[in-house]
């Protein structure tokens, strides 16, 4: 049986926009919260369909991501590196906003997640509008291709 549920990822992707309309105090850092746990987990779910033996008992999105980028996947019927991944664009209207950049917010001054994020005085990130299409987009993304990924 499965460890990590895709579905349960798709779950916190839309909890994150329910949370982010109920405008309540934090909702902001909730609803990036619930959507960088989206992608935590579906990126997990991936590497388990992968068959990735010892998952990293992590929340570093970076080093997770680092994991599923040396896989390959299936896209119009050839074998592909998944380093692909890192470049989709999450929002056009924002320069870099690119998976791969987005998930190593860290790197470029974002809380770090998930503590930062939870428990931090100030919380320094992306736009959470920007998060939640982050979310949406790993999650489609591991949907789309979780089927044919390769260790």
């Amino acid at each position: 049986m499965a460890e990590f549920s895709l579905e349960f990822a798709e779950r916190m992707s839309e909890a994150s926009e329910s949370i982010l309309e109920s405008q309540k105090i934090d909702s902001d850092r909730a609803a990036i919260y619930s959507a960088l746990v989206a992608c935590e987990i579906a990126i997990k779910s991936a590497l388990e369909s992968a068959g990735v033996s010892n998952i990293p008992k992590t929340h570093d999105l970076g080093k997770l991501m680092q994991l599923l980028t040396s896989c390959t996947v299936v896209i119009d019927s050839r074998r592909v590196p998944a380093s692909r991944f890192r470049g989709l664009v999450v929002d056009s209207n924002y320069a870099n906003a690119t998976v791969g950049h987005l998930l190593q917010g860290e790197k470029y001054g974002a809380s770090v997640f998930p503590n930062q994020i939870r428990y931090g005085d100030l919380l320094a990130h992306f736009p959470v509008a920007l998060i939640l299409k982050l979310s949406k987009k790993v999650v489609s993304w591991v949907k789309d291709n979780g089927s044919s990924i390769e260790a």
